[in-house]
């Protein structure tokens, strides 16, 4: 069933020149039910994370576990370019830019870093929503909803810009002709056509 067009939260982030990693602020809680909070508040544990389209599951460092106090709730088998070994999971709450909240998100944990981030966000987080990146005038913007609404797709969007103004009878902008050599209407004329630019 698709969500309500009003049914998500989203945020954007804007980078000075184009980025080579998609690196943002987090907020990181030990997991809570987020219609019951706890009282008084648990502060935020706050650092920066890396949005990771290559790691099939959220991460954070070892580190970030240490002081957080965190509790392992179990351990898995993690594979590397080392290898292969266990390490502990965890069990919290991610607050992303704009405070998009996500609950209960089962982590593992990672070597740490050179310090500039202490999470990652994975595949496990990033297909729940919808995630882009643009790079207009030389500038990266990553933007994220949650959750998932409808598909970007950038090819229909181009051949709505081709095609915009075109009538349904009109010859095909795309210069398809029948077996007799005649411009194929607009209307008739393949989606497959139409959508190679």
């Amino acid at each position: 069933m698709r969500n309500s067009p009003t049914d998500f939260r989203a945020c954007t982030v804007k980078f000075n020149g184009l980025a080579n990693r998609i690196i943002t602020d987090i907020k990181i809680f030990p997991a809570f039910d987020p219609e019951q909070p706890p009282s008084p508040p648990i502060p935020a544990y706050e650092s920066k994370a890396l949005w990771d389209t290559g790691a099939t599951k959220s991460l954070i460092t070892g580190s970030t576990a240490r002081a957080m106090s965190l509790y392992s709730v179990g351990t898995t088998i993690m594979k590397h370019a080392g290898g292969s070994s266990p390490v502990n999971n965890y069990l919290v709450n991610f607050f992303l830019p704009n405070n998009v909240g996500i609950s209960g998100v089962l982590v593992s944990e990672c070597q740490d870093d050179t310090g500039s981030f202490g999470a990652i966000i994975g595949m496990d987080i990033i297909t729940k929503g919808d995630f882009s990146i643009t790079n207009v005038g030389g500038e990266t913007c990553m933007t994220f909803r949650f959750p998932s609404i409808n598909t970007i797709d950038y090819v229909a969007e181009a051949r709505r810009l081709k095609y915009a103004g075109v009538g349904r009878n009109a010859p095909c902008p795309c210069g398809k002709k029948d077996a007799s050599g005649k411009a194929v209407k607009f209307k008739n004329a393949s989606l497959f056509t139409i959508a190679v630019l």
